[in-house]
């Protein structure tokens, strides 16, 4: 006789469950788009998800707030022991956001962050936040990737990270 497979017994919809998750993610945890420092690209989303998806960069919408207008919502989560006020963390990210432009290019804004599904109160409270430590990596990546990017300041109505 053999084991009864979970996955045959138990039919969920897990893209329709993914999708209300999204839309619920929207209404109740949203935030505006930050001003500073960004990198433009001309690529596409599915080209971006593709090229830094290479290098561990994986989707992250379910884990964050979602801010208006985000068309691109990546992570790379590195295993790093780093001491921050005397408490020892392990799991950190690099999360990268983006932008469509107004003239079709993607604006790309990073951050380097506790990950949020091991050391939540510690990220929210934005324990070991680092801009230029995201900024820099994210840069890095798209040398790496062979992606030509220009520096740029948008200022929002977000203020900054």
């Amino acid at each position: 006789m053999t084991g009864i497979n979970l996955w045959d017994v138990v039919n969920v919809p897990f893209d329709a469950v993914r999708t209300a998750y999204r839309q619920l993610r929207k209404a109740l945890f949203t935030a505006s788009r930050p001003s500073g420092e960004y990198l433009v690209v001309d690529r596409t989303v599915p080209e971006l998800e593709r090229d830094l998806g290479a290098f561990s960069f994986a989707p992250n919408w379910e884990f964050s707030y979602y801010e208006r207008g985000e068309v691109l919502n990546l992570a790379r989560v590195v295993y790093e022991e780093r001491a921050v006020d005397g408490t020892t963390y392990r799991w950190w990210q690099t999360h990268l956001r983006g932008w469509r432009g107004e003239d079709g290019r993607i604006e790309l804004h990073a951050h380097w962050e506790l990950e949020p599904t091991e050391t939540g109160n510690a990220h929210i409270d934005g324990v070991g936040f680092d801009f230029d430590r995201g900024m820099e990596t994210l840069a890095s990546f798209l040398e790496e990737a062979g992606i030509e990017y220009a520096e740029t300041t948008i200022e929002t109505d977000g203020g900054g990270h």
